[in-house]
């Protein structure tokens, strides 16, 4: 299989080591999260090794780390995502409209339901 196909069905930025077995890396092609990925790991205390490689028209950053501490490096991973996370909606007139309407349509909704369920009362 063709790296492209592979890193088209690849939902993580892990994998297993292609040649020591009891390493996973972590690939980061952006910088800045791969330099918060990189402080929390030496704030965490865990162990690793730092690699950049240029491909073909991007720098990418891997970290190996070991199998042991594969679980803490994952949560420090997470971490890194969360930190630089856009919002789904950028525009904060549009999201708190939306959030706005979703609510007066549930009131809406509510209010519908006890009208019709005290009319039948009667």
């Amino acid at each position: 299989m063709s790296t492209k196909v592979e890193n088209l069905f690849n939902l993580t930025n892990y994998r297993d080591h292609p040649e020591e077995k009891d390493y996973r890396v972590f690939f980061y092609y952006n910088l800045e999260q791969a330099a918060f990925f990189e402080a929390q790991l030496v704030k965490e205390g865990i162990q690793y090794e730092s690699f950049k490689e240029e491909e073909s028209d991007k720098t990418v950053v891997l970290f190996g780390i070991h199998k042991r501490d594969f679980r803490k490096a994952l949560i420090q991973n997470d971490l890194s995502f969360a930190a630089h996370k856009k919002p789904f909606i950028s525009n904060k007139l549009i999201r708190y409209s939306i959030l706005f309407i979703t609510i007066a349509l549930i009131l809406f909704a509510l209010i519908g339901y006890f009208i019709s369920e005290n009319k039948l009362a009667y």
